[in-house]
């Protein structure tokens, strides 16, 4: 695995999905460090000096592919102060820094896994969901839900791979509007998923304790093994930060 190396980076470009959410896409200085799909950065809005304390800053898993190391992407949504900073901060050609790799998060490719995404946390499997094959041999299911459709981020791409990838299959949940769900992708009970044999969850902190005792129950239902069941480590870290993220 990689050392975390500290890169400054220029905003390349903000997009602005609504409902404060943001996608960033950032070019690095110098090639950023091998990383693998599901690791994370921290991003800091001030200037940091070598010879000084990293200061204050905030996770983000890296959305983008680890075969490009010339840019890094990350998406977000406004929880808190930092996060409010960045949305009034981050423009088009400001400088930021960033440390990475980090974190142990990674879909074990070798086995089937179902992949859990709350909101802004698809970002844990975008990178290894565009890793896909079509000769993937394991069944990898994801199951996608936001608020609304239109939070539904990259389905382009997650679209494209379940046409590509036989083993490949995605499902979408929304609070509101369901109808507006491609009916190319259908909506499923949520519950049910949990009977998979491998289950990988990226989700926000609000639904960490819904998720733990369905996550046990399928466990015990299949005997999945707990390596097997595990939480974006973003997500936990910023659980433990809420309210000033």
């Amino acid at each position: 695995m990689s050392t975390p190396r500290k890169i400054r980076c220029i905003v390349e470009q903000v997009a602005n999905h609504g409902d404060r959410v943001y996608t960033v896409a950032l070019k690095p200085e110098r090639a950023v460090p091998a990383f693998l799909p599901g690791q994370f950065l921290h991003l800091t809005l001030d200037e940091y000096d070598p010879s000084g304390f990293w200061p204050e800053s905030r996770v983000f898993s890296i959305a983008s592919s680890p075969a490009d190391r010339s840019a890094l992407t990350l998406i977000y949504s406004v929880k808190g102060k930092y996060t409010a900073r960045m949305e009034a901060e981050l423009c088009v050609g400001k400088s930021v820094w960033v440390k990475l790799p980090y974190g142990e998060f990674v879909v074990d490719g070798g086995t089937d896994a179902v992949l859990i995404a709350g909101g802004t946390r698809i970002t844990a499997f975008q990178a290894f969901i565009e890793g896909l094959t079509p000769q993937h041999p394991n069944k990898v299911v994801l199951l996608y839900g936001a608020r609304r459709p239109g939070l539904l981020l990259g389905r382009e791409k997650i679209e494209e791979q379940a046409g590509n990838v036989p083993a490949f299959q995605a499902h979408y949940f929304s609070e509101t509007q369901p109808e507006c769900v491609s009916p190319r992708f259908g909506v499923r009970r949520l519950d049910a998923a949990f009977q998979e044999p491998g289950l990988t969850g990226s989700v926000p902190c609000g639904l960490l304790s819904p998720f733990n005792p369905a996550r046990q129950a399928a466990q015990e239902q299949s005997g999945v093994k707990p390596p097997h069941s595990k939480l974006d480590s973003t997500a936990e870290r910023n659980c433990g930060n809420l309210g000033k993220a």
